[in-house]
């Protein structure tokens, strides 16, 4: 077994459904940007799509020194001149995997390619009374050991990620 410092949580930004329609064209140019603590990750623009498939997947080192409180996702839409919100969501670290096998709350951790570790889709929530937000972004997450050693079984991933959690609670 790897040491705490060697894990990555995978995070696959696969989708988003029935967005909110920002331009006059009735459409949106929608992109990502995720925030794992002090990274930052962001998926290319789709033009004039409310229903854009990204499948990108974008990795956060975590470690002792590295436990963000929360997972925070936003849609934009991309504009000529800045950006209109679309929606976002935030997801505390400790239930990132809480909808990890189709939105059935089996909870467990598991590597991201695991069978049984399904995307979940999550609804867009306003940041502001006046936000014009609606749709789902449909997200995955995965544990993977840095060092390209053997993947961990759930047991030993539940292991790991009880232990790694804890120590968000300690802060």
């Amino acid at each position: 077994m790897s040491n705490k410092s060697g894990v990555i949580l995978r995070i696959g930004i696969l989708a988003a459904r029935d967005l909110a329609a920002a331009d006059r064209d009735g459409f949106s140019d929608p992109y990502v940007v995720v925030r794992v603590g002090n990274q930052k990750y962001q998926t290319q623009v789709i033009s004039k799509n409310l229903n854009p498939v990204w499948n990108r997947v974008f990795d956060a080192k975590l470690g002792p020194e590295k436990i963000p409180q929360h997972i925070v996702v936003t849609v934009w839409d991309d504009d000529r001149i800045g950006r209109d919100f679309l929606g976002e969501v935030t997801i505390p670290l400790k239930q990132v995997f809480v909808r990890n096998n189709g939105g059935l709350k089996d909870g467990l951790p598991r590597s991201y390619d695991d069978p049984l570790n399904q995307p979940a889709a999550y609804p867009l929530q306003k940041r502001t009374s006046k936000s014009e937000v609606k749709g789902d972004i449909v997200l995955k997450f995965g544990l993977e050991d840095n060092d390209g050693g053997p993947q961990r079984n759930v047991e030993e991933w539940s292991q790991f990620w009880e232990q790694f959690t804890l120590q968000i609670e300690l802060r």
